[in-house]
């Protein structure tokens, strides 16, 4: 092979940058050599490399291992699924008809679509009458499944606290506690957790809460202002509250329009500098790191800690979750796309969030008896069979944003242990 040594002539270069008289008659001249900039063309790829590979290695450690999914399969139900979430879900359809999801059948253990309904003995849809969904769709089982419609609920409705849930004033702020906008008088709501933007100097990252858009922020409002503070605890408790953080971001939210859908209800807000915090959740302790959306598994368990309920255990009922939720405040709906759907595993409501984070809750049922009301951001409650023909019937239930989806929102990444 011949070597063109013109070429690499050009590319080593000496080239004459300037030059300047000595006062004697002669000049005094500076080169450049292109070798310098290949030295430093060098450096900056390797800085670069260096730089894109230990994000990426942090990003895969904190990312849980993906656990074994059927991905084709799931990703062919999900299609069909949105098809029946596109007739089913459209606004001013059905009235009972309200979320459809995947779940798994208990005989099978086979994906199947799950009909969300708010009374099994109305019609599905005005004109109905008697008519049933089939037991099939495309070669896809239904299953229809009696639960009340979410919403927000206002914590003046919510039971009396467990007796290791924390409602009351903290003077180091950890997750789980007692937390919301100051400018929802008599609402609560929960401080999930602890997160920084993502951001390329760590040392310059600011400290900084997550939860909820209705938890930290206004949504009569369009706009943040000075005037959104994070007040703990919560307005709507009885104890003595005061600002520990100023609200900078949240997730807005389309009213009223499926063919707009959400997909995080979740706000962030800077802690300040002063106030002492600890990043850890009671009874669970940090996190560990999250899980991916698409690697959140049917029925595995997670353990959640709670301003109502203080610590218990659930599992994941539905993913892939379309679903209505009904905002008090507003007085509208929100169409939300893809969710999960967590059941406890006893009657019970609380906040959720699992030592590799899966989901922030953000909704929950609101037909409840008086001792299973829910707070404001969220609840989660068992399921149980009907008797004789009727569908299955969930009493209470937590849904959730997928916490990959909040992250990437809102561009910011869990504070995890070392």
């Amino acid at each position: 092979m011949n070597c063109n040594p013109t070429v690499l002539l050009l590319v080593f270069a000496r080239h004459l940058m300037w030059f300047r008289s000595d006062g004697n008659g002669g000049t005094t001249t500076f080169y450049y050599d292109d070798e310098i900039t290949w030295l430093l063309a060098a450096v900056a790829l390797f800085l670069l490399t260096w730089f894109l590979l230990s994000r990426y290695l942090r990003a895969r450690r904190l990312r849980r291992p993906a656990p074994p999914i059927d991905r084709r399969s799931l990703r062919r139900v999900n299609k069909i699924k949105r098809e029946l979430s596109s007739r089913y879900l459209r606004r001013g359809f059905s009235k009972r008809i309200h979320a459809i999801g995947i779940g798994l059948l208990e005989d099978t253990n086979q994906y199947c679509i799950q009909i969300f309904i708010n009374d099994a003995n109305e019609e599905l849809w005005s004109g109905a009458g008697n008519a049933t969904l089939p037991n099939s769709y495309s070669g896809v089982a239904l299953e229809l499944i009696e639960m009340p419609m979410a919403v927000l609920l206002s914590a003046s409705t919510a039971p009396e606290a467990a007796e290791n849930a924390i409602r009351d004033r903290r003077e180091i702020i950890i997750g789980g506690i007692s937390g919301a906008n100051t400018n929802l008088t008599g609402q609560s709501g929960t401080i999930g957790y602890f997160c920084t933007r993502r951001s390329k100097l760590r040392r310059s990252r600011q400290m900084l809460l997550l939860s909820n858009s209705h938890v930290f922020a206004d949504l009569q409002k369009n706009t943040v202002d000075e005037q959104d503070l994070i007040m703990q605890p919560s307005p709507g408790e009885p104890g003595s509250n005061r600002a520990i953080a100023t609200l900078i971001d949240y997730s807005r939210l389309d009213f009223d329009d499926s063919e707009k859908p959400n997909t995080v209800d979740a706000a962030i807000a800077k802690l300040w500098q002063a106030q002492s915090h600890d990043a850890v959740i009671p009874s669970v302790g940090a996190l560990k790191g999250y899980v991916q959306k698409a690697d959140v598994k049917l029925g595995e368990p997670a353990c959640k800690f709670g301003r109502t309920t203080g610590y218990s255990k659930g599992f994941v009922f539905s993913i892939c979750l379309d679903i209505w939720i009904k905002y008090d405040r507003t007085g509208r709906s929100a169409f939300f796309q893809d969710q999960i759907l967590v059941e406890p595993d006893s009657p019970k409501f609380a906040r959720f969030v699992d030592q590799h984070a899966l989901g922030l809750i953000f909704a929950g049922m609101t037909d409840a008896t008086e001792s299973t009301k829910a707070e404001t951001d969220g609840t989660l409650a068992a399921t149980t069979k009907a008797e004789g023909d009727k569908p299955k019937r969930i009493e209470g239930y937590g849904v959730a944003n997928p916490i990959s989806e909040v992250l990437d929102r809102l561009k910011i990444d869990l504070v995890v242990a070392d």
